[in-house]
């Protein structure tokens, strides 16, 4: 019992969510049974950089003795990250990197394939049955449905859907309360980590929300656009019970996401940071969240500012400016989130290097029945990937990240993407987001977007088409499946 009191007053004190530039070792060893050998096995691990909000995928093969290393970029003291191999990608156990040591692990798989044991060098409070179980938790979170009739909101004020969406948490919460059972530190984490993530996607998105609701009240006919109102910045002010400084948060997966998100946010409005010195930033920042988020200083301010760099990064692949540069050493004065900013760009400016201009289509004139093909027959001889998405959508985003480093293996092979977003995507934030992308960009009208969405039965996004190079059809699917899986999905069709 001391051991634990000990080392959670460690996980909560300030030095485990100090920023820390750094690259840690890990080293471990699988072990599996004979009857699940491969010639070679995967192993997965993912990470993520909260206050340049990536979401980093490392892989590396295990030797023949089952043993792995592998050096992983980090930006705190302490950081969660989540390990699995392809022996079930989706079968993932979590556990904590500590800066300034190497850190190890073990994992066991029992016969039926799945995860069993779990060995780490540090595991600050929690059990190893514990971390095994966290991700598997997080899984009946997501799957866990109350079964309860669908109830209209589109109807009703912005306020009533942030209540049902808190009720709706508290049923979700209920699953961690069942075992196994967690500690209530490891549950609090996860919450957390599931309620940034609905905030982002749902709240965030509150048209796109609504536009569902109506749907699915309505015998799935689309909403005229007056039927849904527009949330206000003052609607925001549910923000405030997030308890947002709480250091937990570093070590869920949701957070980076959730802070540029709100950054984005047309309702509030944040201004971009450009050239702006940070001081004066920050300073605009609080007049506008300061009482929405109950905050005026904190943790949750250096996530922003670091963020809304990172949204430059990740969104737009667009490097630091000069004036960027000096103001960043002029605020941090050679500081972590200086060394941390400044590292991230020196890979962007690598990464813009290679990125292929936009192309802004203008849309065939044609019915909607033709559309797709007469798109298609644009790009004759080539294997064409249609991508739809939205500005609004994180999983779109996050796969478009993802995804660069498999076009660069395509690079000189017969094959374009293209991108169809609609005016659920604000033209304004769409002209933004695509700078990042690249590629063949069309933007869509509303009864086009349906249409296509319709005829192809797609009732989420991001959804995919591939087309060989005679203009077939060759595979349809929604959710992105991960790099090496596309990747053969396109030679398949190449």
């Amino acid at each position: 019992m001391k051991l634990t009191c000990v080392i959670f007053l460690f996980l909560c004190s300030t030095a485990a969510y100090a920023q820390q530039a750094g690259t840690v070792s890990i080293s471990g060893e699988v072990t599996i049974p004979e009857k699940l050998k491969k010639d070679s096995v995967w192993v997965w691990m993912y990470i993520t950089l909260p206050f340049t909000g990536e979401n980093k995928i490392y892989k590396t093969l295990l030797d023949p003795h089952g043993r792995f290393s592998l050096m992983m970029d980090t930006q705190t003291d302490l950081t969660r990250c989540a390990v699995s191999t392809d022996i079930d990608k989706y079968d993932q156990v979590a556990f904590f990197l500590k800066n300034g040591r190497e850190n190890k692990i073990s994992l066991s798989y029992s016969d039926s394939g799945s995860i069993s044991k779990l060995k780490t060098s540090d595991n600050p409070g929690f059990t190893e049955e514990e971390l095994i179980q966290s991700q598997k938790k997080f899984t009946e979170m997501l799957d866990y449905i109350s079964g309860k009739p669908r109830e209209a909101l589109y109807n009703k004020p912005f306020s009533a859907y942030v209540d049902h969406l808190n009720n709706y948490l508290q049923v979700k919460r209920t699953v961690l309360n069942k075992p196994p059972f967690l500690s209530e530190r490891m549950k609090e984490i996860l919450f957390k980590d599931y309620s940034l993530a609905e905030y982002y996607m749902s709240v965030f998105n509150y048209h796109a929300s609504m536009v569902i609701n109506y749907m699915n009240t309505n015998d799935r006919k689309m909403p005229d656009s007056s039927e849904i109102k527009k949330p206000v910045r003052e609607d925001y002010s549910f923000l405030k019970d997030l308890d947002l400084n709480n250091p937990l948060y570093l070590y869920c997966f949701s957070y980076p996401t959730f802070t540029q998100e709100l950054l984005k946010n047309s309702a509030l409005d944040i201004p971009r940071i450009q050239d702006m010195p940070i001081r004066e930033w920050t300073k605009n920042v609080k007049e506008i969240l300061g009482h929405l988020i109950g905050l005026d200083q904190g943790l949750f301010y250096d996530m922003l500012a670091s963020n809304a760099y990172a949204v430059q990064f990740e969104i737009e692949l667009r490097p630091l400016t000069l004036k960027q540069i000096e103001n960043i050493k002029n605020y941090y004065k050679g500081g972590d989130l200086e060394k941390i900013l400044l590292r991230r760009n020196e890979e962007v400016v690598e990464q813009a290097r290679l990125k292929k201009s936009v192309v802004i289509n203008t849309t065939p004139d044609v019915s909607p029945e033709a559309l797709m093909s007469a798109i298609i027959s644009r790009y004759k001889g080539k294997t064409v990937i249609v991508d739809f998405w939205a500005t609004w959508c994180a999983p779109c985003l996050e796969a478009m990240k993802e995804s660069r480093d498999l076009k660069k293996q395509l690079t000189g092979k017969d094959a374009v993407f293209i991108y169809i977003s609609s005016p659920s995507s604000p033209r304004k934030l769409w002209e933004r987001d695509i700078q990042g992308i690249g590629g063949e960009q069309y933007y869509l009208t509303a009864e086009e977007w349906r249409h296509l969405m319709n005829s192809f039965n797609f009732s989420a996004i991001p959804s995919y088409l591939i087309f060989d190079k005679n203009g077939v059809l060759k595979q349809q699917f929604t959710e992105y499946p991960g790099n090496e899986e596309m990747q053969k999905r396109i030679e398949a069709v190449l």
